[in-house]
C-alpha cells in the first residue's frame, strides 16, 4: 500500500464515494475539463462515482467535449468535487 500511496502523492484524488456496492471511497485520480472546467474522476463504468466527472473514454459529462482533460495536481486546493466555480474555471481558487 505504501507504494501506491507513493505513486498517487502528485495526484489530486477524488473523494466521492463508491456506488454500487463499494461503501468505501473513490480515491481516483481527478480531472478538469480544459472545454468548461468541471472536476472529476474517470470510471470505466457509468454512475460507478458520486463526483465522476468523466467516461473511460475522457468523455466529460458536463459539457460532452471529449479529450480535453488534464490532470488535477495535489496542491489544487478546492478540486475535491466536480461542481465548477468562478474560482476554479478563472484557476485562483
Amino acid at each position: 500500500m505504501a507504494s501506491y500511496e507513493n505513486l498517487k502523492k502528485d495526484m489530486s484524488l477524488c473523494d466521492g464515494e463508491r456506488i454500487g456496492g463499494y461503501a468505501n471511497a473513490c480515491r481516483g485520480q481527478l480531472y478538469r475539463c480544459t472545454a468548461c472546467g468541471a472536476v472529476g474522476c474517470r470510471q470505466t463504468k457509468e454512475h460507478a462515482c458520486s463526483k465522476q466527472g468523466f467516461s473511460v473514454a475522457f468523455k466529460c459529462y458536463a459539457c460532452g467535449a471529449v479529450g480535453k482533460e488534464e490532470a488535477v495536481a495535489s496542491g489544487h486546493a478546492a478540486s475535491k468535487s466536480a461542481a465548477s466555480t468562478p474560482e476554479r474555471l478563472a484557476n485562483t481558487d
